[in-house]
């Protein structure tokens, strides 16, 4: 109805975006208190996105909670600490008899 006023134009029944699918959640999955639980979680997820995955394990690694295998090169340098905290130790001064001080008259 092209000629006639008020009737062109406007809202057409079928056009336009059509709506998007519901998408399904995972939260039932990852639902605990612990944020550490929630994290592992995340990260051991093979059907999580890889960038989740990855940003969970770097928050696991800077709490220092993440379980992970220590290389050669790692243990190497534990090692090294552990004995250069031991040997820069501050040690118990060396004990004396207590009958090396006399009243001088």
């Amino acid at each position: 109805m092209a000629g006639v006023k008020g009737r062109s134009g406007g809202a057409r029944e079928g056009s336009g975006r059509k709506p998007a699918k519901p998408r399904k959640s995972k939260a039932k999955a990852y639902q605990t208190d612990d944020p550490d639980e929630f994290l592992r979680a995340l990260m051991k997820d093979p059907k999580a996105d890889f960038k989740d995955r990855m940003a969970a394990a770097l928050a696991l690694k800077k709490q220092g909670k993440a379980p992970g295998p220590v290389g050669k090169r790692e243990q190497t340098a534990a090692d090294a600490q552990a004995v250069l905290r031991r040997s820069l130790a501050p040690t118990a001064p060396p004990s004396r008899p207590r009958n090396h001080l006399r009243a001088v008259k």
